[in-house]
């Protein structure tokens, strides 16, 4: 039987939250989710969630060693480009786009989220670790999406690209502390 642990839960959901480069790629891949709307919204968000786990399961398998930061806040600067140019969503080759962008996200998203890992702990407290992280960022991403969603037609979609031009500012300036950081 699987003991649920709130401390690790805790800790695994305020994650997403509390870190950075996720946060300002969750804000982003949610408003260009809501900026879509309709079918593609949930197929997106579809594609976003089930790459967030499998994310997980690399990141647990296999432990790339790979910047993830820094892919993430190139990611959050992609997806501000695409929410300030507010490009027609009808067209296919935009569809594709925000889809792989959303699964590249997810993945990313799923490989730099990992607990510290102490040495005598039990799968459990990993798991509600993994699972608070999972809930956190899906919960996130779905309120603010629908929040999008409800607004995006608002004064012909501006207050979005307000919002991306504000991300893109964000991930700039954590890219440039990342980067001021590694050189020192």
């Amino acid at each position: 039987m699987i003991e649920f642990s709130s401390t690790w839960f805790l800790d695994g959901f305020l994650h997403p939250l509390e870190t950075p480069s996720h946060l300002i790629l969750l804000i982003g891949i949610a408003v260009l989710l809501g900026q879509q709307g309709g079918v593609n919204l949930v197929r997106n968000f579809l594609l976003l969630s089930f790459s967030i786990i499998a994310g997980f399961v690399v990141n647990h398998y296999l432990s790339p060693n790979t910047n993830n930061e820094l892919i993430l806040l190139v990611l959050a600067l992609l997806v501000s480009l695409l929410i300030v140019l507010r490009l027609e969503y009808k067209l296919a080759w935009v569809q594709w786009l925000v889809a792989v962008l959303a699964v590249i996200s997810g993945l990313i998203l799923g490989l730099d989220s990992s607990p510290i890992i102490i040495p005598g702990l039990g799968a459990n407290t990993f798991y509600n670790w993994l699972f608070g992280a999972a809930v956190s960022i899906i919960a996130a991403v779905i309120t603010i999406a629908l929040i999008s969603f409800m607004i995006r037609n608002i004064l012909q979609g501006v207050i979005l690209r307000v919002i991306g031009s504000w991300i893109a500012t964000s991930a700039l300036f954590v890219l440039t502390l990342l980067l001021t950081k590694t050189t020192l």
